[in-house]
């Protein structure tokens, strides 16, 4: 689990970190008039905060949730099958709000532009959603699992006391 929760963490913080400059971009410096306003390039009459709001609230975000699984793989190879990992519920709080972050870029943070048949719009916009959501659902599943796995734990240890006395 824990494994497959930073190997999605490393995925989802790559696409945060490239996808706005790449396939989920923005309008901006990036996007051509046409060919009759003789290769202008909107960036410089209506790219608004969106435009360079979210790739740079998506880059620091998606780097974050980087790293924080990279600590988390690291943590929890030294922990060596320990569900009781302190930092590992720690990163587990991290991860959420961080996806609360992803999907608050493009709603209330950050914001997109105001033409619904924007590509930030139609295609960025419901994705930084959906990887936040995805994201936060991740951190909460770890959290409930390993409480599960916590109280699992106490349990037993507790059936063994009373066995013993």
């Amino acid at each position: 689990m824990k494994k497959v929760k930073n190997i999605l963490g490393i995925a989802a913080g790559l696409v945060l970190a490239i996808g706005p400059y790449t396939f989920l971009h923005v309008c901006g410096e990036n996007m051509k008039m046409g060919s009759e306003m003789g290769d202008m390039e909107m960036g410089s009459m209506a790219a608004g905060p969106a435009c360079h709001g979210i790739p740079v609230a998506s880059l620091i975000t998606g780097i974050a949730l980087v790293l924080i699984s990279i600590i988390s793989l690291i943590a929890s190879a030294k922990a060596e099958n320990s569900s009781d990992s302190k930092i590992d519920t720690f990163l587990d709080f991290v991860r959420i709000i961080l996806g609360v972050v992803a999907i608050g870029i493009p709603t209330f943070i950050v914001g997109v532009c105001e033409s619904v048949h924007m590509h930030c719009h139609m295609v960025t916009r419901p994705a930084l959603i959906l990887i936040g959501v995805v994201v936060g659902l991740t951190g909460v599943i770890s959290l409930v699992y390993s409480t599960l796995a916590n109280t699992a734990n106490e349990t037993k240890t507790l059936e063994k006391v009373a066995s013993e006395a």
